[in-house]
This record gives structure tokens, sequence and C-alpha cells, in this order.
């Protein structure tokens, strides 16, 4: 069967080249490009996109093979209640470079005024100052230093003062991404000594939004590839499914120009909003707050899909216990609003044409915890005076996948950065010398998970319980999902 390529756009147009996009993942694929791509269409805007790959490695495969052509397959229950499926094929993206291999080509993206806008997507962990970086490494480490360099050739090479700049729209599940990420670039370009000339340029012609995005992608669907592939009659090895549901908040204060992406214009899952607040804290806080918590569980629990946790009635009820008890009572929004998208949270987790691997969601997991969980899970416990319960389970779940101790995990291993696993092995060889107690506590007291101490003696004892519950098997097997109803009971 032959890879899918141009040819098999029926003749559609391939846009001019004219948005750099930070990471290749299948979310900003299944998101961004397929949003940007139905925009093409619907409003007859001319926006490419040219994927640069921010760091070496990753997916082995090139969307240079395929033209940039892939199929993004969205499913789910329509308003119907019937099954509903779209395979759409992308013709928005023309191709993708490798930052480290092919940083003088990214340059040349700089560098070229067609290009107006830069999405990214490197995780939670991505948008962060390194004082290390700089100017002159080909490439800077960071994605906020490679942006400033880029800027930096932008000015130099096309007008300095006059230059065009660009808008930003970082996906990144962070807190005021645009602004986190703006801040960072300052401090390089004041690290670097650039001059008050550019930073006066960054100021006045570059804009960076910040963004709420949210769907849920699974990814490739290994399970089905043969069969759906059989259907759409090519090979598509970067093939990435999705659900119905989109949902993309974009802020834009007084003082940003109006966003030169017509994407709300024909898009009823696009906002553009004075604040996203509102929007951001519930979606993180319930969303990605109940993927995180339950993450772990499941997996320890050799659990695969996040639909099969949730045709399991205990871990059913620990989300809910999780979400109703120790999430939305800390949350601004009104609680009859929050009980709602709450339960349209669950009712997409359950989705029957979605295969979400947890494996997938826990990626660089703990920095997850910290953004997603931690902030309710800390109004919880000086509203209440004592750790929450379900969230302290998942803590000592994250402590228990990171560490491998449970039975799945030779095919289970953490999928972090390499500096956060071996700081996982040593926190883990504690246990061995000082007992369960002592490695919780260390896990705890580290500043470089959690961005403080947050040992407290009832919290230690808490965790600690919960690492016991969850490691010592029962009537000889393992820890399940089933098991979940004896710890919130």
């Amino acid at each position: 069967m032959q890879r899918v390529n141009e040819s098999n756009l029926g003749g559609r147009p391939r846009p001019t080249e004219r948005i750099i996009q930070f990471g290749e993942g299948n979310f900003l694929r299944a998101f961004m490009d397929w949003k940007i791509d139905r925009m093409n269409e619907d409003c007859g805007s001319d926006y490419g996109v040219v994927i640069v790959r921010p760091i070496d490695g990753g997916v082995p495969i090139s969307l240079n093979d395929s033209d940039g052509v892939y199929t993004v397959l969205s499913r789910g229950v329509g308003g119907d209640g019937q099954a509903a499926s779209d395979a759409r094929l992308i013709a928005a993206v023309r191709r993708e470079l490798n930052a480290v291999k092919q940083w003088d080509d990214v340059l040349g993206l700089a560098r070229n005024t067609d290009f107006v806008a830069v999405i990214s997507n490197t995780t939670e962990a991505g948008i962060v100052y390194d004082a290390s970086c700089r100017a002159d490494q080909t490439p800077p480490t960071s994605f906020p230093a490679k942006v400033t360099r880029m800027l930096l050739e932008r000015f130099n090479n096309c007008g300095e003062k006059d230059a065009p700049g660009f808008h930003f729209l970082p996906c990144e599940l962070i807190d005021k991404n645009g602004n986190n990420l703006e801040k960072i670039v300052h401090q390089h370009a004041t690290d670097w000594a650039l001059g008050a000339d550019f930073i006066g340029w960054l100021k006045s012609k570059n804009a960076f939004y910040n963004t709420l995005v949210d769907r849920i992608v699974p990814g490739f669907p290994r399970d089905e590839v043969e069969s759906i592939e059989a259907e759409l009659g090519y090979h598509d090895p970067l093939m990435v499914t999705a659900e119905l549901f989109h949902f993309l908040v974009i802020e834009k204060r007084d003082d940003q120009p109006d966003l030169v992406l017509p994407m709300a214009d024909k898009d009823a899952g696009t906002l553009i909003v004075p604040s996203a607040d509102g929007y951001k804290e519930r979606k993180v806080a319930i969303l990605n707050g109940a993927h995180t918590g339950l993450c772990p569980l499941a997996l320890i629990s050799n659990t695969v899909s996040v639909k099969e946790a949730m045709d399991n009635g205990a871990a059913s009820r620990f989300l809910d216990a999780m979400l109703g008890q120790e999430i939305i009572p800390y949350l601004s929004l009104p609680k009859e609003e929050l009980a709602a998208f709450s339960a349209e949270v669950l009712r997409r987790f359950a989705n029957p044409f979605i295969l979400h691997r947890w494996h997938d969601i826990s990626l660089n997991g703990l920095a997850k915890f910290h953004t997603r969980n931690l902030p309710r899970f800390e109004a919880a416990m000086a509203a209440t005076g004592k750790p929450p319960r379900c969230m302290s389970l998942s803590i000592a779940a994250w402590l228990v996948f990171y560490t491998g101790d449970f039975a799945a995990s030779g095919d289970l291993p953490p999928r972090d950065g390499d500096d956060v696993i071996a700081l996982m092995q040593q926190i883990g060889a504690i246990k061995d010398k000082g007992g369960i107690a002592a490695m919780v506590s260390a896990f705890l007291e580290n500043e470089t998970i959690w961005g403080k101490n947050l040992a407290s003696d009832d919290l230690v004892a808490t965790v600690t319980q919960a690492y016991e519950f969850l490691t010592k098997s029962q009537n000889g097997e393992p820890f399940s999902l089933d098991r979940l109803d004896q710890w919130i009971a």
C-alpha cells in the first residue's frame, strides 16, 4: 500500500509557508494544524505550516516523506447520539525541519517575512528559563532561547526596528503561557546584551497571546491501523486520532493587536476573549487534573486506556470523589457550571471510539501533577487541615511508577527527561536503606520536583500509607483499580 502524499489531496491547494511550529507531536498536529487546515478551507486563507522539531530524536518518521500530508481521524458520539467519524487529510503542513541538525534552515525561516506566526507545544517543561543558554549555540538548548535567537535573526536581517514581528500562540499547558514565554525571551535578550533597540522592537512589533487548548488526542491508532488504512486506501504512519470535541481560547488583551490568523472567524470551537482565566482554570484543574490524578494508578494496575479505566466502577467513583471533594470546591467559577463541565469530561473519557493510552498521558507526569493538581491539593489541605485522600494516593502512585515498584514496570518505563528519571532512581534507592517513609519524605522534600518542600508529618504519613497500599499484594495479586473503593471508603 502506498504511503499517503500530496496526490491524495485530490487537487486541494497547498498554502504558502507562513507559520512556524515548534513541536511535531500528536496534539499540535490533531489540534492546531487541523484547525488551521479547516480555517484555510472555510475562510479562504493561505497559511501553511513548517514544523520544527525542537529537540533531536522523537518519532523516527518524517512528515517530509509524505509531502507533509497526514490524516486526522476525529471520532466520537455526535449530538444525535450516533457514532460519528471524520477522516481529514491535512494539507496545511508543508514540511518539517530538525532544529538540532538544521538550525541554519530554521534561522532562514526567521529571515523570511512571509512567516507571521509561531505556534508551540513543548510540554509543561518547555517554557523554562535556562541561564546557560547562549546566542551562539547552534541551537540554544531551551525553547525560549531558540525563540530569542530566531527573533534576533529576524531583527538583524529584516530591517531592525522596522522588521515585522511575530504573533506567538504557545499551547503549553501552563498558566499564562504567552506571558511566561515573553518574559523568558526578554530575560535572554537582557542576558545576551542584545541592546535597547532590539528589546524595544521585541515589545512593539511582537505579540505573545495566552491560550487555552482542549482536545483529547490519543495519537496513532496502532490497534486499528490495518482496518483503517484498508478503508482509506493508503498507508499513513503518522495518522492521529482525536475526539470530536475541540476548544481553543485565545486571550487578546486591549494592548495587543488583532490576531493575524482568522482562527475564530468560522470556528465555533475557537474563542478570542479579553481573559482566558476562567476557562483555563476549569480545564486544567478538571480535565487535565483528572487525567493526571488517575494516570499513575492506571499504569501500576496495567490498565491500558482511559476508556478501560472508565469502564471500571471503582476508578469512576475515585474520579468522582477527587473532582467533587478535592478539586471543584477550590475553583472560582460557579459550582453548577463546574459540575456540568466535570460530567462532560467524564463522558469524553468514556468515548468508545478513542483509545487514549495511559502510558502516552504519563509523559512528564511529575511536572504535570505540579502544574495541574498541586494548586488544588494545597488548597484542599489548607481548608481541611489534612491531606486530600485521593490526590495523596495519586502522589504515592507517581512515586511507585517512577521508581518501578510494580509488576509491569519493565513494559512501562517512566517517560521523562533523563535528569528527572535519574533523580527518581536516587530517591527510590533510599527505600532499601531507610524504608518507605524515608523515601517518601525525600520525595516530598525535593524542591526540584515540587518547587518547594511539601513534606509535613501528616502528608508523609498519608503518602507512606498510600504507597504501602499500592505495593502490597492482596491475596497474592498486585494492585488493581478495583481496590480504589477501599481507599476512598
